[in-house]
């Protein structure tokens, strides 16, 4: 089993991290308790098996270790911050930074192409560049998050959260089959029947009633403008559903 520590130290000449073999989770810290660690822990463990790693102590003894050791406690808003590599599980918390706008404008990405059977898209893996450029391709071109499509022309998800477009009443969010990261808002919204998996298609968006965008630490960020489709109807009763779903504790 993982050893959980509080030593950031890394020793990169003999570290698996060196070539990009490692994990992460980010949970949110509500009241000085991560949220929903459970399901974090189960896919750092579902990743940790796919790169024979050892696997994460259980929901109780990371609960138990953060207390002991009061990770996060002196922080008023605080993500936490799980990072498997080297035998070890370190934790380590952050300030949560300001949210910014309640509502966002995204694109899709013309740089950044998803191979679907590309099994490391099923895990937060350090090995983050092509997310890291994705998020940098936004910030260039002004918008929060831009979106990556795969090789069949079918939408992914953006480079820190995952997609969803109301169509007829319902939310539909792309399949891990596609090459979206299976999200923890994401099987949030999917195990409380909010959303449902369907692939979808730039052109999709253009006829959508509202989209939003989600990820475990801001929760829901409807889309107030889409690059080349125009403006969106911010609030929409979906929407509020999804947002207040996942702040529930």
């Amino acid at each position: 089993m993982l050893e959980l520590t509080l030593d950031t130290r890394v020793e990169i000449a003999r570290s698996s991290l060196r070539h990009g073999a490692g994990l992460f989770e980010t949970l949110r810290m509500s009241a000085g308790k991560p949220r929903r660690l459970e399901l974090h822990l189960e896919r750092l463990a579902s990743g940790c098996a796919f790169l024979g790693f050892e696997p994460p102590p259980d929901a109780e003894a990371v609960w138990a270790f953060l207390r002991a050791h009061e990770v996060g406690a002196s922080l008023e808003s605080t993500v936490l911050r799980l990072l498997a590599a080297d035998g070890k599980l370190v934790a380590f918390a952050e300030s949560l930074p300001p949210g910014g706008a309640p509502f966002v404008d995204i694109g899709r990405s013309l740089e950044t192409v998803r191979f679907s059977g590309n099994p490391l898209n099923r895990f937060k893996t350090v090995s983050y560049l092509e997310n890291l450029r994705i998020a940098q391709e936004a910030q260039a071109r002004g918008l929060f998050e831009v979106i990556a499509g795969n090789e069949r022309g079918v939408l992914t998800d953006g480079g820190r959260t995952t997609l969803f477009a109301v169509i007829g009443g319902r939310a539909f969010t792309p399949p891990v089959g596609d090459g979206a990261l299976p999200g923890i808002a994401r099987r949030v919204l999917l195990d409380a029947g909010l959303a449902v998996e369907a692939s979808l298609r730039w052109e999709d968006l253009a006829r959508a009633e509202a989209v939003f965008v989600a990820n475990a630490l801001r929760g829901v960020l409807p889309v107030a403008r889409i690059d080349t489709h125009g403006s969106l109807p911010v609030e929409h009763p979906l929407v509020a559903r999804a947002a207040a779903c996942l702040e529930e504790k």
